[in-house]
């Protein structure tokens, strides 16, 4: 990876909107960018839409040069336009798509949004980076033994046929002139963090067997000078703290700065919040933004243990690193 002098992280879907708390100078929330971009009125008509699922814009930018990258493209095409139109997003100058595992909260919207992509930057194929498993039928599996399954994830053809260039790998790669670092699949070494519980998948034989470890789950990272690694996570499936110590492992001369995205301490693991919030603090992280699917519960035990360090996620919301 080579270090960026800036990063922009615009928020555009996220399960919470969150115009009226206050955040540090960094931060920027949707209500203040519509006022900057000419809102006259405070109108809902103005406003974006929360959605249970993540997609980030970033782009880095050093000297004069600037390359963007479009993180997972939340739940589905309706909110995914809406929100971009609204935040005034300029997709024409996203490089590349990353979609961060195979569930439909961080997919669905994917052929949308690589329509709107390419018909701002000329009808250029956009490089899109998937894992093989992602496409694999998945389902939750009850106590009394049936099967809830989840909408698939847009397959190689409906993307390609969108405008993207798939790329279906396992393995890490620096992309974008080095600007950003897309993870391999990352190893699971904390021994609390197990998963998504109940997670099953289907096999090419019709039978339902076990996939609660997600091992097609992989953060992007970048390195902001003078700060260190900025770690994104859509949903820390594998783990957050797994997710951080693959980061140090893969980049032990950089600090990790920060981390934003999906901590996933809901529902049946919310039993790990206490497990996480100890180890996190080992990292001294200046930066922790939460949201999506990290719960109330564990960002109020965040909240308690790091204090101004949290800075929870929104829809709309940008960060300036």
């Amino acid at each position: 990876m080579q270090p960026i002098d800036q990063l922009e992280i615009t928020v555009l879907i996220d399960n919470t909107t969150d115009s009226l708390s206050s955040t540090p100078a960094f931060v920027e929330t949707e209500f203040a960018g519509n006022w900057r971009r000419g809102m006259k009125w405070l109108s809902g008509k103005c406003l974006c839409c929360a959605a249970h699922g993540l997609s980030c814009l970033l782009t880095a930018r050093t000297g004069g040069a600037a390359h963007t990258l479009l993180f997972d493209t939340g739940p589905e095409e309706w909110v995914f336009e809406r929100n971009v139109v609204r935040l005034g997003a300029d997709l024409g100058a996203v490089e590349a798509v990353v979609l961060s595992h195979g569930h439909w909260d961080h997919a669905g919207a994917m052929p949308r949004a690589l329509q709107m992509i390419t018909q701002h930057n000329g009808g250029k194929p956009v490089p899109t980076y998937m894992h093989p498993e992602m496409f694999a039928l998945r389902g939750i599996k009850f106590p009394d033994g049936g099967v809830r399954p989840m909408e698939l994830v847009p397959g190689v053809d409906i993307l390609t046929g969108s405008g993207a260039e798939v790329v279906v790998t396992t393995e890490a790669r620096s992309i974008l002139e080095g600007a950003f670092y897309v993870s391999g699949e990352i190893p699971r070494l904390s021994g609390f963090e197990h998963g998504l519980p109940g997670q099953h998948r289907q096999t090419a034989e019709g039978v339902w067997e076990p996939d609660e470890l997600l091992m097609d789950e992989r953060f992007v990272a970048v390195h902001v000078a003078g700060k260190g690694l900025v770690v994104f996570t859509a949903c820390s499936h594998a783990g957050l703290i797994n997710v951080l110590t693959e980061a140090r492992a893969r980049f032990p001369d950089i600090p990790i700065h920060g981390v934003l995205g999906g901590f996933h301490l809901s529902g049946e693991t919310e039993a790990i919040i206490p497990q996480t919030v100890e180890a996190l603090a080992p990292f001294n992280l200046a930066l922790i933004a939460a949201g999506h699917c990290t719960g109330w519960r564990a960002l109020g035990a965040l909240a308690a243990a790091y204090g101004d360090k949290l800075v929870p996620t929104a829809v709309g919301k940008r960060f300036r690193l």
